[in-house]
């Protein structure tokens, strides 16, 4: 007994166009996943990145609408008020004929810091009090005058072997 082959041809169960739709979809699905956590990221570093930066005066001014919003404040060291029973540097800063209190909790400031430098507190208001964690010092270019022989911009040639 001999079986026979059915050889007659059979339509493919899925067709090549029908193969290529849902390849399309495929890819259109994994482009539109990439293309929303990619704009994801992008909201995410735009919207933590934004720090203010005001000048005292503006700062006092914008008290109210800043509330406890972290911004950078901008103002001349005009006293230093010491230490609070936390540990805290007190210390008013003025820009403009108007001043603030900064009470900074974060690293001690560098040696740069004192009376008639400008300083950038990065903080919020909290009952009229600036609270801070970062201090940004501004220097001028005194370093370099005040110590010239530090700083060799020169290069010396190579000697020759």
């Amino acid at each position: 007994m001999t079986e026979e082959l059915d050889l007659t041809p059979h339509a493919p169960a899925v067709t090549p166009q029908k193969e290529r739709r849902q390849r399309s979809w495929r890819n259109i699905t994994i482009v539109g996943g990439l293309v929303v956590v990619l704009g994801f990221v992008l909201f995410q570093a735009v919207t933590s990145a934004r720090v203010f930066f005001y000048n005292v005066d503006e700062a006092i001014e914008l008290q109210d609408e800043l509330g406890d919003d972290n911004f950078r404040l901008q103002g001349i060291v005009a006293a230093e008020n010491g230490i609070d029973s936390s540990g805290a540097l007190l210390f008013d800063v003025t820009f403009n004929g108007e001043t603030a209190t900064i009470r900074h909790t974060g690293d001690e400031p560098t040696e740069l810091f004192g009376l008639g430098e400008q300083v950038v507190a990065d903080g919020h208001w909290e009952d009229g009090v600036f609270q801070s964690r970062q201090l940004l010092v501004k220097h001028t270019e005194e370093y370099i005058e005040d110590n010239p022989d530090r700083l060799d911009y020169e290069l010396e040639p190579p000697a020759d072997t």
